[in-house]
């Protein structure tokens, strides 16, 4: 709650029934709460219900995007207009359209589930100030491209390079190619199969 004063009776009275409201719905009404603290409390809120992944996603467009963009704002002053600037000065400046669009979505889900938890009345990001951008055609690459890859990579760390010419040899998705066991492996026809997959949470803690 604000511990200052309000400029008239009502003022007080509305803030007061707003944060009632709020405490007996089980979350924070203050009226004076900024979208950085707001943004920040639900990405904490986040963290175990999200895959590992997501979540470095989620909090690297809010600590480095959302925040040092909206944060100072108060959560019941974002509008869409906001958004909509900021989206507009971003394409302008060549930001590319699939980091800006997933940034967008990252602050809908966020104002989004402040208003199914009744702390907004409305979700100011939707509907979102651009359309989804088309993924990028992904062109293989050419033998010659691998083989230098494959080099590189061989004086650079020669274990990756062992796992990398496995998934480039093989066609192996990443997650397939960290679970690949020994069995799995036939050195006399030079082929191997893949039955499991290594879990996602630690793909990211394998050397």
């Amino acid at each position: 709650m604000r511990r200052g004063g309000f400029e008239d009776a009502f003022a007080a009275e509305s803030a007061l029934r707003r944060f009632l409201e709020g405490r007996r719905l089980g979350f924070d009404a203050d009226p004076h709460e900024t979208v950085a603290a707001y943004l920040t409390k639900w990405l904490k809120g986040m963290e175990f219900l999200l895959k590992p992944t997501t979540y470095a996603r989620y909090r690297a467009y809010v600590l480095g995007e959302l925040i040092p963009v909206f944060g100072k704002l108060r959560l019941e002053e974002l509008a869409h207009d906001h958004i909509a600037a900021y989206t507009h000065e971003q394409l302008e400046a060549g930001r590319g359209r699939q980091a800006v669009y997933h940034c967008l979505a990252t602050l809908s889900s966020a104002l989004g589930s402040a208003v199914r938890t009744h702390r907004l009345p409305f979700n100011a990001a939707q509907p979102l100030p651009m359309r989804r951008p088309r993924a990028d055609e992904r062109v293989p690459w050419s033998a010659e491209q691998a083989v230098t890859f494959l080099a590189h990579c061989r004086d650079v760390d020669p274990a990756f390079a062992d796992l990398f010419e496995v998934i480039v040899g093989t066609g192996l998705r990443k997650g397939e190619a960290l679970g690949l066991q020994r069995q799995c492996v036939r050195t006399r026809t030079a082929s191997c199969s893949s039955a499991t997959r290594c879990p996602r949470s630690t793909t990211t803690n394998s050397s």
